[in-house]
């Protein structure tokens, strides 16, 4: 049972080209193969393709308008991967194993009763019911907890343990930036930038694999809540000037600007999610992951108990979730 309309949740990989692969991600973007075991048996056995994230290049370092330095042929992501076709290619090889009938989406979970494990959900003013002999809820725990009708309810320390655990991006909002040319290349730079003054902290190269197009990829500093203060032109004229300062007019040329505020987005964020910072959120690894005689089981990359924010971890919590 899937809320959204789509398959994948923050996976998103919109194609912005004529070519099959010619996609940027909008939700997570890098894989770890080295680090992730996992995720590098999946993408081994569907056979998906990887490239390396583009580092060659001097890195940029702004601390103010005025003071930018550069530093040669650095980078963080250095062993750093991307997958050909954007992370929904993970998406849409494993959904299309399924036969069709299973996925129902547009149907929203609105109640789990107990009793006979009763599902009740919502789809286009619709009430469908459902029945299982296990439910598995892959959402993060603050959107269960806000959004969903446990009968009976959840007890306190349980409803508040959910309600204290971050989802991870809920807070963040994207941006990417598409070009005709990778006119920062050009000018022997990597296209990777970490910035204390912003708008945009963190800027990397999102190209494709295929080139079809050329990307700057980046992350908006402000929280949720500085974001709502201000119009989103005052935010884009903002964003425009610091790639100016970056890397000069070329950067005015650009061909299309892809946003996504997952803050906006109703079944990832909660109210408690608009002030949260950017750094990676520490998960519990001892709470409880079952609950009625292990019927209800939870999933998810929140409830990993080690790679919690990552699609490793997701990975993770899938295989811990199918032992129960």
């Amino acid at each position: 049972l899937e809320a959204r309309g789509r398959c994948g949740g923050r996976i998103m990989s919109p194609n912005l080209g004529t070519q099959p692969d010619s996609c940027i991600d909008l939700g997570p973007a890098w894989l770890w193969p080295q680090l992730q075991p996992r995720l590098k048996q999946l993408v081994t056995q569907l056979e998906i393709k990887l490239f390396k994230q583009f580092t060659t290049g001097d890195m940029q370092f702004e601390i103010d308008p005025g003071h930018i330095e550069q530093y040669r042929e650095q980078s963080s992501h250095n062993q750093s991967w991307r997958i050909v076709g954007g992370c929904q290619r993970l998406i849409d090889i494993l959904a299309a194993r399924l036969p069709e009938p299973i996925i129902h989406l547009n149907t929203r979970v609105t109640s789990i009763d107990q009793t006979a494990l009763h599902i009740q959900a919502v789809n286009g003013g619709r009430v469908s019911e459902f029945a299982a002999e296990k439910i598995i809820l892959a959402i993060p725990p603050r959107i269960s907890r806000q959004t969903i009708n446990f009968s009976p309810p959840l007890s306190e320390e349980i409803s508040r343990l959910w309600s204290s655990i971050p989802t991870w991006m809920a807070g963040h909002s994207k941006q990417v930036f598409i070009y005709d040319q990778p006119f920062w290349r050009e000018k022997g730079l990597s296209g990777e930038v970490f910035s204390r003054y912003g708008p945009l902290t963190e800027i990397y190269d999102g190209s494709p694999a295929n080139e079809e197009y050329y990307a700057l990829t980046s992350f908006v500093g402000l929280t949720a809540h500085q974001r709502r203060q201000i119009t989103p032109e005052q935010l884009a004229s903002s964003c425009m000037a610091q790639l100016q300062r970056l890397f000069g007019e070329e950067s005015r040329s650009v061909k299309d600007i892809q946003i996504k505020d997952w803050s906006t987005d109703r079944y990832t964020a909660t109210e408690s999610d608009l002030s949260s910072d950017a750094h990676h959120p520490q998960y519990p690894r001892n709470m409880p992951r079952t609950f009625w005689g292990e019927r209800l089981i939870l999933a998810g990359t929140e409830v990993a108990r080690e790679n919690g924010g990552y699609l490793e971890g997701a990975l993770e919590s899938a295989d811990e979730a199918l032992t129960w």
